[in-house]
């Protein structure tokens, strides 16, 4: 069941979901295990989360739902604009992700305006690649530190 937006809820029932969602088990564990997670396992997350959210825009595209769609591109832009905040701009190879973020940004931006799914298809295996990179680089590393 979907909450109703915060301006039409009554104070007492805001108090009462903040406390429900303050004690609820899953979301605290949720919490924990993402907050312990390695660097690299989390852009593997953010990277699969990416994937659903332009795999959803492009089914809710296709089925006119816009508004679904709208909000599942946005999801999707404020990953893209998180990992570009994150950069580490003293690598080399983070100029080479900048452009790669840059890129698929400006396609989710377009895909929304246009409300096109052939704008979204081609960044599909360019956010593939970029998980399978980082999963290598991970096992790799952990890998390293058991020797």
């Amino acid at each position: 069941m979907r909450k109703a937006p915060t301006c039409l809820r009554s104070h007492q029932a805001i108090n009462e979901v903040s406390k429900i969602e303050a004690y609820n088990p899953y979301q605290k564990y949720r919490e924990q295990s993402i907050s312990t997670l390695a660097p690299e396992e989390l852009l593997i997350l953010l990277y699969e989360e990416l994937t659903v959210c332009i795999h959803k825009s492009i089914l809710h595209i296709t089925n006119k739902r816009i508004a679904d769609a709208h909000n599942s591109i946005i999801k999707a832009e404020n990953i893209i604009v998180y990992l570009i905040d994150i950069l580490d701009m003293n690598y080399p190879i983070s100029n080479d992700l900048l452009q790669v973020y840059e890129f698929i940004y400006i396609q989710l931006v377009n895909a929304n305006a246009k409300k096109e799914t052939a704008l979204l298809q081609p960044i599909i295996p360019l956010i593939a690649d970029l998980k399978d990179t980082w999963q290598a680089a991970g096992k790799k590393l952990r890998q390293k530190t058991v020797l």
